[in-house]
């Protein structure tokens, strides 16, 4: 699964040599020039690890920073300019998970990257799914939806569990049956439409502006994939 970086700079040719020094095995990166546009994107994209440059137009990488920690858990890897030791303090105690400085070698960017991520997220594993700005946990049965917790039935985890597993897919009515009918489900094709009904209510509760689940008509449901943002 790639780790999914919002590049934040007002100068394309970093973001470009962000690009380029990140695998594309492993990190699929974003780009954002325009600061007012940051917090729409964390809120509406699936993200792992925001890079922030200080030195922004209009509104500075602090400032913005203390916003983004405000909204989100997302970690927060500061772009600073050689010397800014004073400044590199204060966004450590502002909330920053790790700071570069300018210029840099893409080792070290991608180290301090892979040691931000396993530091947030030591306990994730194969048993942990995200897709479309949902989080599942297999082995503790949790589900949240941008970081809001779901209170979903069993049969509704695992109903979720397979459409997050696979975003894109389109599961028949007669598959999702089979997966709740491990859990003593009987029914029909009307038991797993009201399955899913409760589930996009689950989720319109914890994020009325998305839409999670579509439906495919003649066929079944799907969670569709993001939308790529490169730019």
């Amino acid at each position: 699964m790639k780790h999914r970086i919002l590049a934040v700079d007002d100068e394309q040719q970093m973001l470009d040599l962000i690009d380029a020094c990140l695998p594309g095995e492993t990190y699929e990166v974003s780009a954002e020039t325009n600061t007012s546009k940051v917090l729409g994107r964390i809120d509406s994209e699936d993200i792992d690890l925001i890079l922030l440059d200080v030195m922004m137009p209009y509104k500075d990488g602090w400032e913005l920073l203390k916003e983004v920690k405000q909204q989100s858990r997302i970690p927060v890897i500061m772009l600073t300019a050689l010397g800014d030791t004073e400044q590199v303090v204060q966004g450590l105690h502002g909330g920053a998970d790790d700071y570069i400085t300018k210029p840099f070698e893409p080792k070290e960017l991608t180290a301090r990257i892979e040691a931000v991520l396993r530091r947030i997220r030591p306990q994730e594993d194969e048993k942990t799914h995200r897709a479309k700005g949902i989080l599942i946990k297999e082995e503790t049965r949790e589900a949240f939806a941008k970081e809001i917790p779901l209170p979903l039935t069993k049969k509704e985890f695992e109903i979720l569990l397979h459409f997050v597993r696979a975003p894109g897919r389109v599961f028949t009515r007669e598959q999702l049956l089979d997966i709740v009918s491990t859990l003593g489900e009987k029914g029909m094709d009307r038991t797993i439409d009201a399955h899913v009904k409760n589930i996009r209510e689950k989720l319109k509760q914890a994020v009325p502006e998305e839409t999670f689940i579509e439906t495919v008509w003649g066929v079944g449901y799907r969670l569709p994939q993001e939308s790529g943002h490169r730019k």
